[in-house]
């Protein structure tokens, strides 16, 4: 639409430069995927939308701004130096092509680019436009960072009536969720989302409680266009250190030029449902949360309502208190809205209204205009149940003729057992984002040297001449830079060189622990062992190993060092048990018998004390909640489970099983219900009784598929069974039909062909065969895995997926 508008109104399009940007610092090791998709988006995907715009021939001229950093390659880079390598392949596979094609490599910028921006955020500097007012019903302030990233927000007194109207039994006043909904709904119209537009995914974690004061409310936007992130997220202080909690997550997109939704038939859903109420003297009825809540009066809308099998109908209509709001802006009424998606409660199956249900997430959320003072709310139950305390929506609302206003598909409510325990849950400093007081520390000697760079880069004066002079030049790509270029690589590789033991290393990161130096003969040594393998100059003894970017790998270098000084034969998984040096030196002290120079602290006792576990390894602690168990893969051990422990044990101990036979001399089992028997008895021993809660990675799922068919053996409840990538245990037959269609196929697509490629391949595959058999003999390791391979066959072959009773969960 951009280029039909320029061609328009200028003509033909002469010449791109395409200058999109964003880097990420970090090592490679702590990237995510989506980190390092968001670096190359702007380059890697910007160019291919640009390809197919304009295809070879359209422009005379097309320039890609890249960057020196594909010359110089400085540690942190390496999306940012792929994204841009990228750009500069481009130019050279073009280099005859009918357009002309430049890679142009800038180097660093004086007091603007991407550097100047982030040393500015890291010095106190402004990054940020000055904010801009908005007129929004609720949201109040625009401010656009140099990053394209938008924050909205708006600052609420406990007296504005989105919280003083909609309070818990005991008084507090909350934001509903159709609050938050409200405030997505008038982020989309900020950034030009024209209806239809869509809210989706969005899921709720915390509730906006007000501050008599004011409670401040931040939309953070990711991306600016068609689709765009949204964390919501509001001021609060943990550990005496003030900061933004996050509330809720959702997405917004525009649909562009969707059909128009069919519309709904009032009367024959009236007709369907027999169950009917009014509100009689002008009196509107009470819904189904009023007797948890305690509700203002732009809350009485509910006119008429119709129950049915799985389905009901409402009239709903704001009052006189709520006769301006329409006109102020809002998009969605709060109000309005809260009791016309849940005033059908009473759908849910075994509903009794004895507890408060509140709203976890929606799916998607289509709105095709802003809803008017009177509406029809059509619900539909997909699924409920009062057992597992959920239940979810599908819902529309209509006006009185059934024109579609808002269609809003998988809405989800989750049962709790007090009106207030929704907003009593102890924040976590994980859900926060402090206020960043990075500029009050001294600048790092990396630091020095960048900022130093910044002061003598290119002068944003200069930049036309000097790519006027780059393009003279011919090349299809080329270096643009202030600095020495030798000098500037010379400078990168000294700084990615691996430091040996007598070199200088990174300084140890800044940890909530305070740094302890060793004490002792064996604290010393393993401090050693971590600065050599995590590259640090300095451990201290408290120190997590994790923490310090400690993974599986390291882990194995570790123990084995440990192996080898102490002959002392330990897991890695003691990581979760013992994660520091004095937690592993008690460990080495009371195996081994070394004597310790000063007292040093006492191993970790294991739960249940005296007697360790085989099998048992805490991924998460906490006092509360159903323990989660989960099977490590076959052959493997559990740390690789340690992030999803960490994701799903906020409110509930985790446990790891790993096999027999990982360390020492014990033999592995062979038989997956021996396996599964022993797991269950050392699972026994912190959880006695059920519900048990069972997971399983790869392999491991099989084996927690056999603990659950143990467990219901001996009468114990197994609430879940959740498979991680779990393979068929038996793989299926082919019958003598499939076989044959799939010949046909075969010989379709390559006509004679297939018959001498199946010739040759079938006669490879009876020599390897009878090579095979020959060495069966001497082949101990093929015999094991045939027997394991068998034993998993004969543990699962008698069980029917199916027809299996219990909550069976698959990921794929």
């Amino acid at each position: 639409q951009i280029v039909d508008q320029i061609t328009l109104r200028f003509g033909r399009v002469n010449g791109v430069l395409h200058a999109a940007g964003h880097i990420d610092d970090a090592p490679l090791l702590m990237k995510e995927p989506a980190q390092i998709e968001t670096v190359l988006a702007p380059k890697v995907q910007g160019m291919r939308v640009l390809d197919q715009l304009f295809p070879d021939g359209a422009l005379d001229v097309l320039v890609l701004f890249s960057s020196s950093s594909t010359a110089t390659r400085p540690a942190g880079q390496v999306d940012y130096v792929a994204a841009n390598a990228y750009l500069n392949a481009v130019a050279q596979s073009r280099a005859d092509a009918a357009t002309r094609v430049f890679a142009v490599n800038w180097g660093v910028w004086s007091d603007v680019g991407m550097a100047a921006d982030a040393m500015s955020r890291r010095t106190g500097g402004e990054d940020d436009l000055p904010a801009q007012p908005l007129t929004e019903a609720l949201l109040q302030d625009r401010s656009d960072a140099t990053d394209g990233k938008v924050t909205l927000s708006a600052t609420l007194p406990e007296t504005h009536w989105v919280f003083d109207e909609h309070r818990t039994a005991a008084g507090e006043a909350v934001m509903p969720g159709t609050g938050y909904i409200e405030l997505l709904a008038e982020a989309g119209q900020t950034q030009n989302l024209t209806t239809p537009f869509e809210i989706r995914d969005l899921y709720f974690f915390r509730p906006v409680q007000a501050q008599a004061d004011g409670r401040r409310i931040e939309l953070h936007l990711d991306a600016v266009g068609a689709t765009m992130g949204v964390d919501l997220r509001s001021d609060a202080e943990f550990g005496g250190r003030a900061g933004l909690q996050l509330n809720a997550q959702a997405t917004l997109a525009s649909v562009g030029d969707a059909e128009p939704p069919r519309p709904i038939d009032p009367p024959a859903i009236a007709k369907r449902c027999s169950q009917s109420a009014a509100s009689t003297d002008g009196v509107a009825l009470r819904s189904a949360q009023d007797a948890h809540l305690r509700f203002g009066p732009r809350w009485d809308v509910l006119q008429s309502t119709a129950l049915g099998v799985g389905e009901g109908l409402a009239r709903l209509s704001l009052p006189a208190a709520a006769s301006g709001d329409l006109e102020n802006g809002y998009v969605l009424h709060p109000a309005l809205m809260d009791i016309a998606t849940g005033w059908a409660m009473e759908l849910i199956p075994g509903y009794t209204g004895t507890h408060l249900w509140v709203p976890l997430s929606y799916g998607r959320i289509r709105v095709h205009r802003a809803l008017p003072s009177d509406i029809l709310s059509w619900v539909r139950l997909r699924s409920g149940t009062s057992q597992d305390g959920r239940a979810q929506f599908d819902i529309t609302l209509s006006d009185a003729t059934g024109a579609v206003i808002v269609d809003i598909e998988g809405f989800t409510f989750q049962q709790i057992a007090e009106s207030t325990s929704f907003v009593g849950t102890p924040l976590t400093e994980a859900e926060m984002i402090f206020d960043d007081q990075s500029h009050d520390a001294p600048l790092s000697q990396d630091e020095d040297r960048l900022m130093h760079n910044i002061s003598q880069g290119i002068p944003p004066r200069d930049g036309a001449e000097a790519l006027r002079r780059a393009l003279a030049t011919g090349r299809s790509d080329l270096v643009v830079s202030s600095l020495h270029l030798p000098d500037l690589i010379d400078e990168a590789g000294r700084n990615l060189v691996i430091p040996s033991d007598s070199e200088a290393s990174f300084d140890r990161p800044e940890l909530d622990a305070d740094f302890v130096a060793p004490r002792n003969a064996v604290e010393e040594t393993l401090a050693s062992f971590w600065q050599k393998l995590l590259g640090l100059s300095s451990v201290g003894v408290e120190d997590s190993f994790f923490d310090l970017g400690g993974h599986s790998l390291i882990a194995v270098r570790l123990f084995a060092m440990i192996k080898r000084e102490y002959q002392a034969d330990f897991p890695i998984s003691l990581l979760f048990e013992a994660p520091t040096i004095a937690g592993i030196a008690a460990r080495i002290q009371a195996e081994t018998g070394v004597s310790a120079e000063v007292d040093a602290p006492s191993a970790p006792q294991t739960p249940n004390d005296a007697v360790p576990f085989t099998h048992l390894v805490p991924l998460h602690r906490t006092d509360s909640g159903t323990p989660l168990f989960i099977v490590a893969g076959m052959f493997g051990n559990v740390l690789n489970l340690r992030q999803l422990a960490l994701q799903v044990g906020r409110d509930r101990p985790v446990y790891g099983l790993q096999a027999r036979g990982l360390i020492g001399s014990d033999a592995p089992h062979t038989d997956i219900r021996a396996m599964a028997a022993d797991y269950i008895a050392e699972m026994q021993r912190v959880q006695p009784v059920g519900p048990y809660l069972l997971s399983g990675f790869s392999g491991g799922g099989i084996t927690a598929f056999e603990i659950a068919k143990q467990l219901e053996a001996k009468g114990e409840h197994v609430a879940l069974v959740a498979l991680l990538d779990t393979p068929l245990p038996v793989r299926p037959t082919l019958i003598g039909r499939d076989k044959a269609l799939i010949k046909l196929q075969e010989f379709q697509r390559k006509g004679v062909r297939y018959v001498s490629e199946w010739a040759t391949n079938r006669l490879a595959w009876e020599l390897e065969k009878r090579r095979g058999a020959a060495n069966d003999a001497d082949n101990a390791a093929a015999f094991n895995n045939t027997r394991i391979e068998m034993a998993f066959r004969q543990a699962v072959a008698q069980y029917d997926l199916t027809q299996w009773n219990g909550n069976l969960v698959l990921f794929r």
